[in-house]
Formats: structure tokens, C-alpha cells, sequence
């Protein structure tokens, strides 16, 4: 029987604050989001107002979308005591960039970003 592999939960921290340190130029950066398959939905105001030029909105979308990979990633390998250390620092870089992507974007829009997750089903 093979015993599960636990990272640390700071080195699986440390690596993903190396690759948010290390953002990808903004041509691969726009694609990678594409490739997220994030939704926007304007909750009120003019979504065209929403500029993907916009450099600072752009990391901010493109950095919780690789924390989102992170979590999908990482938490099903943690320990118990080890999942909760994670979420708690988890919990608070996704509310750090949620605080960015308000800062950057427009005042007049409320909008909402996700992801949709695919369901798959068994075909018997």
C-alpha cells in the first residue's frame, strides 16, 4: 500500500506566491483567463464599461483563477489539521484579491466573476 504524499502546507503556499510573483506577459495572460472559462455577470451597471485592457483587473482575475487551481489542486491531498491551515490562508488571499478586483474595477458596475463546474455524469 502506498502512503499519501503531504505537502507542507507553507511550500505549497510559497510556490504559489512564486508564481503569482512571476505573472506571464498580458497577450498569455488574457489567454490564460480565456482558458479559466470565467463568467462575468453584471449584477448592475454597464458591463461594456469592463476594459480587459485594464493591466491590474487582469492580474487580479488571472491570480484568483490560479488560486482557485490551487485549491482544486492541492486541498483533497492535505491531513485534516493541515486543510484547516489551508483554508484559513486560503480565505484570506482570495478576500485580498477580491478587495483588488473592487479597487480596480469600475465604480459604477457591480459584477459578479465564477466559475461554472462541470458535472460528470456516468453513462451506463
Amino acid at each position: 500500500m502506498r502512503k499519501k504524499q503531504n505537502r507542507d502546507v507553507l511550500a505549497i503556499i510559497n510556490d504559489f506566491q512564486k508564481i503569482i510573483d512571476k505573472k506571464p506577459s498580458m497577450p498569455q495572460m488574457l489567454e490564460e483567463v480565456q482558458m479559466m472559462d470565467f463568467k462575468i455577470h453584471p449584477v448592475s451597471g454597464d458591463i461594456s464599461q469592463i476594459g480587459l485592457n485594464n493591466k491590474k483587473l487582469l492580474e487580479t482575475v488571472w491570480s484568483l483563477g490560479k488560486l482557485d487551481e490551487l485549491f482544486q489542486k492541492e486541498y483533497s491531498h492535505l491531513s485534516a489539521k493541515d486543510k484547516n491551515v489551508f483554508v484559513r490562508i486560503f480565505d484570506g488571499l482570495y478576500r485580498q484579491f477580491q478587495t483588488e478586483l473592487s479597487v480596480n474595477s469600475t465604480p459604477v458596475l457591480e459584477m459578479e466573476i465564477f466559475r461554472e463546474k462541470l458535472s460528470l455524469k456516468r453513462v451506463n
